[in-house]
């Protein structure tokens, strides 16, 4: 069985994108955020992730959401037999009140043991049909979400300034300071959450069907290389992997 995480699944309105998991990854992937809501389902084995300071096990007939923004990231696995599935859901997949109640969380999870006798291009129609009936989520479990109420400004600061030390003098913050509250607030560092950021654009420019040269150099990176060296450790592929899902 190969040992990849294969990004499929384009073309359906309701996804922006979706990826199997397939196989063995001993390096897991590294903390990450996304601008939607993931939808993690597995089938056999079972997944690890870290959620900010959660650590999860998701077992076959569990549906994990993460909601957007929210660092994680998949821990590794030395499982031969894991099938599982990733789905980004597109903004307006699901209702507004559901995407308010999603923010209130760092994760939810639920149990939908059908799901186990279902082909994975079968899913999201189940998921957004299971969300849309549950209109507050009935049902769901997870830990309220322990972001700070300054999110908000501290994300506008890094977008808005090159520098995090310019970042933090628009906030009345040392370096240091601004550094530290953005860390335990959001997860990562500014640095970190600035190029997952512009790993995001280019995400949203590879699916546009931009070339990937033009994409690194609109992301900001040196060179194509290091966008694709970054890209992978964030996002279990290459920036030409991503792109032929959702081209062909």
């Amino acid at each position: 069985m190969p040992n990849n995480l294969r990004y499929d699944y384009a073309g359906d309105s309701r996804l922006l994108e979706g990826a199997d998991w397939i196989g063995r990854r001993p390096g897991g992937l590294q903390l990450h955020y996304h601008e939607e809501a993931q939808v993690s389902v597995i089938w056999n084995g079972h997944r690890d992730y870290r959620i900010g300071a959660h650590l999860l096990r998701l077992h076959p007939g569990q549906l994990l959401i993460i909601p957007r923004l929210r660092p994680h990231h998949a821990l590794p696995s030395l499982q031969g037999e894991v099938r599982s599935a990733e789905f980004y859901l597109a903004p307006d997949a699901l209702p507004a009140v559901t995407r308010q109640v999603l923010e209130a969380f760092d994760y939810l999870i639920a149990d939908a043991p059908e799901l186990l006798e279902t082909a994975p291009c079968d899913v999201i129609a189940f998921i957004a049909a299971r969300m849309a009936e549950d209109r507050l989520l009935a049902g769901w479990c997870g830990p309220s979400a322990s972001h700070l109420t300054a999110d908000g400004h501290l994300l506008e600061a890094v977008a808005r300034h090159d520098r995090v030390c310019e970042a933090a003098a628009a906030l009345g913050f040392s370096r240091e300071g601004f550094i530290r509250i953005f860390s335990r607030s959001f997860g990562m560092t500014p640095h970190a959450y600035r190029i997952n950021d512009r790993l995001n654009l280019g995400r949203r420019l590879l699916r546009d069907g931009e070339t990937i040269s033009d994409t690194a150099y609109a992301a900001g990176f040196s060179d194509q290389s290091h966008f694709g060296r970054t890209f992978l450790r964030l996002f279990g592929a290459t920036p030409g992997q991503f792109q032929a899902a959702h081209t062909t």
